[in-house]
């Protein structure tokens, strides 16, 4: 008998970590997409801005965490099975403000679509000196077939990406020697607009976060698994951003126009490495875009008729704006969609501590 229990230990201990760490690859998997794994986000977001982009990145992982848990909360213990569910958590029955906050999450996925075909582009136009819109039309037509498949295939694909990008990353670390990194050389930005694109960082994945958290419910065995989701989940985000933000810094001065550093970088290692990142980044891409365009289309095709059309719609509309280039797409669009975000994790903490009050 001594032996059955400690086999039974053993195995729900093996289904408890595999559980979790299958919900943290999806989360991680959301949050890298075009933009982080290729770089150019943690540029955009963190390097531009010397010493204080390491508080950051810090400070961005932070409210991450704060909105996974308080979102996991409000679904699991208010039965939570839709976004639009989620949206009259937030603000009760008020149909103007549920009708806008859905509206403006769709802009959000749609954008988002649209820049993830465009980093596709970009990859082969930097790499091979195809025109962006070869790429563009790649991505877009796999998307497309995609998008009529069932939703835990990218779940799936999701939690093998991670661990090879996680593998990857762990290579450049040894190839640029970063444990000789001195931070006390980065330089000192003046002014505060560091700590505002730190939030904007954090609220613009949060967008995203929670239609995924939202579907990941059945995945959790007990609320205490929430807590240990967060603590690795965070632990590996801050650790990819650190050493990115180390390697980009170390060749900072060779990368301030390229469309995808990390890749640009890779390819002083040789060419293995660089076509090995570069392909993890293209899966990367594909993944992400899969998600945010099947999120999309759900909530706004009424019937399988419309979900066809609207798939072409959104196909034809993220090549034709691919060419807009994938870094001005981060750099102008991100930010303004990370002020939506804000006002959304504002309604999460109110509706929270109105939750509490009320039990």
């Amino acid at each position: 008998m001594g032996v059955f229990f400690i086999f039974l230990n053993i195995l729900l201990l093996v289904i408890f970590i595999k559980s979790i760490f299958k919900i943290c690859f999806v989360i991680i998997g959301t949050i890298i997409g075009a933009g982080f794994a290729s770089g150019k986000e943690i540029y955009t977001f963190f390097c531009i801005y010397g010493i204080n982009g390491l508080w950051g990145i810090l400070i961005s992982n932070s409210i991450i965490g704060v909105v996974i848990y308080l979102t996991f909360k409000a679904v699991l213990e208010n039965d939570i099975k839709t976004y639009s569910d989620f949206t009259k958590y937030l603000v009760g029955s008020n149909k103007v403000l549920n009708y806008t906050i859905n509206n403006l999450m769709n802009v959000f996925l749609l954008i988002s679509f649209v820049v993830m075909v465009s980093g596709f582009g970009a990859y082969f136009n930097q790499e091979f000196g195809f025109p962006i819109i070869f790429g563009s039309l790649i991505i877009a037509l796999l998307t497309f077939f995609t998008f009529f498949k069932n939703i835990d295939g990218i779940v799936k694909i999701n939690t093998l990406l991670i661990p090879i990008l996680i593998f990857l990353v762990v290579l450049l670390v040894f190839k640029e020697n970063l444990f000789n990194f001195d931070a006390s050389k980065l330089p000192t930005v003046s002014g505060f607009s560091w700590i505002f694109k730190s939030i904007l960082y954090a609220s613009y994945n949060s967008i995203l976060l929670i239609p995924i958290i939202i579907n990941l419910q059945n995945l959790i065995l007990n609320k205490r698994q929430v807590k240990h989701i967060i603590a690795i989940t965070l632990s590996i985000m801050i650790i990819l951003s650190l050493v990115i933000f180390i390697i980009l810094n170390l060749n900072i001065a060779k990368i301030q126009a390229i469309e995808i550093p990390i890749v640009f970088i890779a390819n002083k290692f040789g060419l293995i490495y660089k076509y090995l990142y570069g392909l993890t980044i293209l899966i990367a891409i594909f993944t992400t875009a899969v998600s945010q365009g099947y999120s999309f289309l759900n909530n706004i095709s009424r019937n399988k008729n419309q979900y066809f059309v609207y798939s072409i719609l959104i196909c034809v509309l993220s090549i034709t704006f691919s060419n807009v280039g994938f870094g001005n797409l981060l750099d102008v669009l991100y930010p303004l969609l990370g002020v939506l975000g804000l006002v959304q994790i504002a309604f999460l903490c109110i509706s929270s501590r109105d939750y509490k009050r009320q039990h």
